[in-house]
């Protein structure tokens, strides 16, 4: 149903909600719920509270009359309508004094008593909601003073009215967008709206509110809110398969209409390729998008009303409209199938959009270019399509079958642009492709290999609150405030679908909206064109993907259209491009061909790449001895072309663009730009310089490859550019879509760069890169990001942004925990924190809302001195270091010398034939016992972690490091190897595993060799939660997903199962949702064993480290479960004893009173017999004590006993939600002893610097004490 009394911002509420609100076909509208007198219903109270209602506001009409044009109104308002209609809806209201919150005076009129101090705000019929008092009064409008007060206490809800509007408020700060529900109270009373005065009152009655301040969460109200955002989850997830089934099916309705013959010849004759006629048909569907949208919000025509405009908006819905094939699609009236005539009605409809002599009877202006381009359609503008297939693709995208089976229509007026593009960029992640005559999707391509994700709105707000919120706050104090907002220059280097950039602009807009408007909540209409002008001028969005591009584009037209305006020209701030392949800034031009692009990779002739790389080293050795003279010829030559450029991007940016005409010759002045010989040849020279890492070095490519010498004398302008090579590297660059910044948008660096870079850059492990994108896309970034390895995508996007945001701009951006670890951190935030960069908010780790089961981090850094509030984790700290944490230590730790050949990985064995079961390593030892020699337990992470016993629960072929032919003497082992394993080595890349496939391809020959004189091993399951130690026998093979360290005595235990070393690993090492990643190298090297332990504290170590080993173990047999869960309890913060009346608890009782593990243990012991659920709690119980005291003697032989433990149960903020809290100590003692450490690493590190000679142990190993040094 259409309600015409009542607005709708925001995501508050729905009209769907509503609409079940109004047929009572939704929870809480019987009279219980109203709290009524028994047989009374809700319909009789209604009817009483409507009649005496329109009593009251005829009395209030009559006193409105008599009020003078300076009179508020404010009495006459509350006493005669306000306040009689709100106790009519069951609030019982007080007149309320203003209430003081951090330092700022509230002034809310009047508080519901029976409502724990609900806020209802009335102020007087001639004052407006959204501007403040001409007379003084408030410092805000009566709608931003509820609004704000909301966001700072706990209220959830508040209404505000001024008689004429009653409006329903939510705390913004809950919500990803400013949002409130309006009724038109005079409008219903003046018009009678019976129907939308009774949903007013089902709605706003006093029952729907919070009863308590701290009871939002349990309203009625909030129930319906939530029902909306979830309603509105359900419609995206169905019209994204709607969308999906859409595209294909008018794709292939278009080729199999037999009148389509010249479209079917093209598929055949490849003269049309299928990503561009994906494109054609995916703009059919946004033009359909587009126009429903508008349609539906009444945003074809003005919203001035006259006879001959109502006139021709009778005709155009009547005749013309999308709505009207709409509505044949959804009655399903009788329509010839095979005919066509409304495939030429909608190509109509869509022509009074393409140009004015089409849409001028109708008073509709056209739009312009783009979207709605005469040419857009491209080979479908002339195709037939049948009536059938038409209205099947209509009803997928207009209606959709909900939860209870019912067909709903979807409501194009209350979704969200962003909801659009979360609908619509699954598309994104298809690649087309024609296949026997018919169009078809390939999934898992471009953008999902690249880790593209969409951005939800709980990630985009505090991206913008702590970057540019402060600009935009910074601007508002110039003398100018109008023109500073629109000088900011924000971009997001991987658009997408432009969510990120619609935020961006809605906030820009509507400070820019407030400051033409002089209200405090400007209306829609001022905001829409705030929000054009805003992207107009600031917004800039880049993606690899050109149909991202095109759907930014459409994301951006349909937020900020008005009536009668044309789509804005947008190709020179939204274009498609590898953000992070190509030149950043005009310097880099200088940097010439680089050495690192001749290095030999696959694809290459090895003779040539050496070729070309001794030349190029040659050439750059000897200009760098030239250098002087040359770089002033350069510089001349690179500015000036620069200045010419950049004059004649001023002239075309001039152009205005408020016709279609305009529009056009704006259109046309660009690719006029584009083609220019300044652009071109800056362009060409970007190109070559980054082609060379992707052109092949092969004999067919030598003419088409370029040196330094040859690059520079073309950069100077002593040598020609258009040749061979210049062509060669254009289309690579076509091809690999290189985005050189400084040329793509020059008014943006001509000012040094972008005031702000918002993001959600793609993530994708480092070890993927080369086989996603190819070896030659990461040779180019790790050579244009050193120092930097092999790391995780989103590194290289900070690296980049980094480098074009301008002196005091910002960049914040979502991305991966690893971020602040290992490696990505020191080619990351180390490198962008030691060159100018500060990190003044993060969140260190964030589960993804919604089904994306990604951990993630929040990172805001700016290049501005800062000398505000730094923000980790929503707290206020005093710095926050590239590791994400608020250490006011600075500085990597070292690896230490001392802790050399102690650690090692396991074998890494690669080749399923290798690992087999234990029955058929048995059945082979019985064959022939020689076999034995070659067989061994096998050892894996799993085993070690969730097997009580921690015995292999595999075995092993391992032929060590012998020759073919000796491998060849134990024949039934060889030929499981021969069968299984040969033919998956002989894989590309791969010339080790290849050569030698009948060995283990990492055999970890250090690692055997160390521990084959000790009888056990300490081991770690490189990936787990516990980071539990544990001693094992030697003699056996160690998979690639354990750590061992060659130690097999209990002080080295305790020292490594203490929350000393615990606390040590999760910071150095890298996570993975719950689980550390425990990487030897980085959590043990670095690791800093105490200085001077006397053999008194040995003797403590050893006898606390064997009393807590054998109390774990004895725990995990008799209780039979493995090291996981026994971590589990040990952390779990609700797990007791119990008694017999707890005992008899229902398991959902019992969950909720114990937790899940203790559930989980109780279901588990009743299998096992010997022991009790309580004896387990008291097992646990002890080894909590013994972990005190072995974390307390661990703590006295470093010598730092003033530090106080205080072990309990602590959330612990590098955890991911749902999963921080453990047993361990306080929060700051582990500060204060990760500082302790870092600085025992530096002074172990300098000490090993100063002397060639080894730091005398005290520890003589030969005695049985500790095998670890300590000094």
């Amino acid at each position: 149903m259409t309600f015409t009394s009542i607005l709708i911002q925001g995501n508050i509420i729905s009209t769907e909600v509503l609409d079940k609100i109004r047929t009572e076909d939704i929870r809480f509208q019987t009279p219980k719920d109203f709290r009524l007198a028994p047989n009374t219903t809700v319909r009789d109270e209604i009817s009483i509270a409507w009649s005496l209602a329109t009593s009251h506001w005829e009395v209030f009409k009559k006193k409105r009359e008599q009020l003078v044009e300076t009179d508020s109104g404010t009495s006459e308002t509350r006493k005669y309508w306000m306040l009689p209609l709100m106790s009519l809806l069951g609030y019982e209201l007080g007149s309320a004094t203003a209430e003081l919150i951090n330092g700022k005076s509230y002034a809310i009129s009047h508080r519901a008593t029976n409502l724990d101090n609900f806020p209802v705000h009335i102020i007087g019929v001639q004052q407006s909601l959204d501007k403040r008092a001409d007379t003084g009064g408030p410092r805000l409008s009566p709608h931003a003073l509820a609004q704000e007060y909301l966001n700072n206490q706990e209220h959830l809800y508040a209404l505000v009215s001024n008689g004429k509007f009653l409006r329903l408020l939510r705390d913004a700060t809950r919500l990803s967008r400013l949002s409130y529900l309006e009724f038109n109270l005079e409008q219903i009373m003046e018009e009678q709206l019976y129907t939308e005065f009774a949903l007013l009152f089902r709605l706003l009655h006093a029952s729907r509110m919070p009863q308590q301040m701290d009871a939002g969460p349990d309203s009625y109200l909030e129930y319906y809110h939530l029902e909306a955002l979830a309603h509105g989850g359900r419609i995206r997830e169905k019209l994204s398969l709607a969308v999906e089934t859409s595209i294909k099916e008018i794709a292939n309705s278009f080729l199999q209409h037999k009148a389509n013959e010249n479209l079917q010849e093209a598929v055949a004759t490849n003269t049309i390729n299928a990503k561009d006629y994906y494109i054609y048909n995916l703009r059919v569907i946004y033009r359909l998008l587009f126009l429903m949208v508008i349609e539906e919000r009444k945003l074809v025509y003005p919203e001035t009303r006259n006879t001959q405009l109502e006139a021709k908006r009778k005709i155009y819905y009547d005749h013309y409209s999308v709505r009207r094939i709409c509505s044949l699609a959804g009655k399903r009236v009788f329509v010839e199938p095979e005919k066509c005539d409304l495939w030429l009605s909608l190509q109509t409809c869509f022509s009074l959009y393409e140009q004015d002599r089409y849409g001028r009877a109708l008073g509709i202006a056209p739009l312009g270019s783009g979207l709605f381009a005469p040419d857009a359609l491209g080979i479908l503008t002339g195709q037939m399509l049948s009536n059938q297939h038409l209205l099947s693709v209509l009803r997928h995208l207009t209606n959709f079958v909900n939860e209870s089976g019912q067909l709903v229509r979807v409501n194009y007026a209350d979704l969200d642009v962003e909801e659009f593009g979360s609908v619509y960029e699954g598309l994104l992640e298809y690649e087309p492709e024609f296949s026997g005559g018919m169009f078809i999707f390939k999934q898992g391509t471009d953008r999902s290999k690249s880790g593209s994700h969409y951005t939800p709105e709980e990630l985009v707000k505090p991206l913008i609150q702590h970057s540019l919120e402060h600009q935009i706050q910074d601007k508002l104090k110039m003398p100018n405030p109008e023109a500073a907002l629109l000088s900011l220059k924000v971009c997001d280097v991987a658009c997408g679908s432009g969510h990120i950039l619609l935020s961006a602009a809605r906030r820009i807009g509507f400070e820019l909206a407030r400051l033409r408007s002089g209200e405090d909540q400007p209306s829609p209409t001022v905001q829409r064109h705030a929000i054009g002008d805003a992207i107009r001028h600031c917004i800039y969005g880049v993606d690899k993907n050109p149909l991202a591009v095109e759907l930014c584009k459409v994301a951006m037209w349909l937020e900020a259209h008005e009536p009668g305006q044309p789509l804005n020209f947008l190709d020179h701030h939204i274009k498609c491009g590898d953000a992070i392949v190509g030149l950043g800034l005009r310097e880099e031009l200088e940097n010439g061909i680089a050495n690192e692009a001749f290095k030999t990779l696959s694809a290459d002739d090895k003779d040539i790449a050496a070729g070309l790389l001794k030349r190029n080293k040659q050439e750059r050795k000897r200009m760098e001895s030239a250098h002087a003279a040359q770089q002033l010829t350069t510089d001349v030559q690179v500015d000036t072309t620069l200045q010419e450029t950049m004059a004649a991007y001023k002239t075309f940016s001039h152009l205005p663009e408020t016709t279609p005409e305009e529009i056009d010759r704006k259109a046309k002045a660009y690719k006029k730009f584009v083609d220019s010989k300044g652009f071109t040849f800056l362009k060409t020279m970007a190109d070559l310089q980054v082609a060379q890492f992707f052109i092949p070095k092969t004999e067919s490519n030598k003419r088409v490859l370029i040196t330094d010498a040859d690059y520079r004398l073309i950069l100077s302008g002593y040598k020609g550019w258009q040749i061979p090579a210049t062509a060669k590297a254009a289309a690579v660059a076509h091809e690999e879509r290189f985005f050189h910044w400084f040329i793509e948008f020059p008014e943006v660096f001509n000012e040094g760069g972008f005031d702000c870079i918002l993001g959600n850059p793609p993530f994708l492990g480092g070890q993927k890169l080369s086989g996603n994108f190819g070896d030659p896309f990461l040779e180019f970034i790790k050579h244009q990001f050193t120092p930097i390895g092999a790391v995780d995508l989103v590194t290289y996007f900070f690296r980049r942004i980094f480098s074009i945001i301008k002196k005091e701009g910002f960049q914040s951006l979502i991305s991966t925990n690893t971020i602040a670890q290992g490696k990505a951190r020191e080619g990351g935030l180390d490198f962008i924190v030691n060159n100018g960069g500060t990190i003044n908010h993060a969140i260190r780790s964030m589960r993804w809302p919604g089904v994306a089961a990604v951990e993630v981090s929040l990172v805001t850094i700016t290049k501005r001195r800062w000398d505000k509030k730094y923000f980790l984790d929503n707290k206020a700290v005093q710095t926050i270091t590239p590791y994400l944490d608020d250490s006011l230590v600075i500085g990597n730790p070292f690896p230490l010398k001392q802790n050399v050949k102690k650690s090692f990985m396991g074998s890494v064995v690669l080749g399923k034939g290798f690992v087999i079961t234990p029955e058929e390593a048995e059945t082979l030892i019985k064959k022939d016992p020689r076999n034995k020699e070659v067989l061994f337990p096998y050892l894996n992470g799993d085993d070690l972690n969730n097997s009580p016993d921690q015995n292999a629960s595999r075995w092993v072929i391992n032929f060590f490091d012998w020759s073919e032919g000796k491998a060849q003497s134990y024949p039934a082992c060889f030929e499981i190897i021969e069968r299984l394993v040969k033919p998956e080595r002989q894989r590309p890349n791969n010339k080790m595993g290849r050569e030698k496939w009948w060995q283990f391809y990492r055999r970890g020959v250090d690692l055997y060799e160390t521990i084959s004189q000790l009888d056990q091993v300490m081991a770690v399951a490189l990936t787990s939660k516990t980071v539990a130690i544990t001693l094992l026998p030697s003699n056996q093979v160690f998979s690639h997903s354990l750590g061992l360290f060659a130690y097999n005595d209990f002080a080295a235990f305790c020292i490594l199962q203490s929350t000393i070393h615990n606390i040590w690993a999760w910071l150095y090492g890298s996570s993975m949702k719950s689980d550390l990643r425990y990487t030897p190298s980085v959590c043990f090297e670095t690791f800093p064993f105490p200085l001077n332990v006397s053999d008194e504290q040995i003797e403590q170590m050893i006898l606390i480290g064997n009393k807590y080993y054998e109390t774990r173990q004895v725990l995990m047999k008799e209780s039979q479960i493995g090291l996981t869960k026994v971590y589990n309890l040990f952390h779990g913060e609700k797990i007791k004893k119990t008694d017999e009346e707890k005992n008899s608890l229902t398991d959902n009782a019992f969950l909720k009173e114990f937790g899940k593990e203790a559930i989980s243990l109780k279901r588990h012991l009743h299998l096992i017999e010997g022991i009790t659920y309580n004896e387990t709690i008291e097992q646990i119980k002890l080894l909590r004590s013994l972990h005190i005291r072995m974390d307390a003697v661990v703590l006295s032989a470093y010598g730092w006993d003033d530090i106080e433990l205080k072990h309990d149960f602590y959330e612990l903020d590098y955890l991911p939600e749902g999963d921080k809290v453990r047993y361990t100590i306080h929060p700051l003692t582990r500060k204060e002893i990760l500082k302790r450490l870092l600085a025992l690493n530096h002074q172990l590190h300098a000490l090993t610097i100063e002397s060639s000679k080894p730091i005398l142990a005290k520890t003589d190993l030969q005695e049985g004490n500790s095998p670890f040094t300590l000094f």
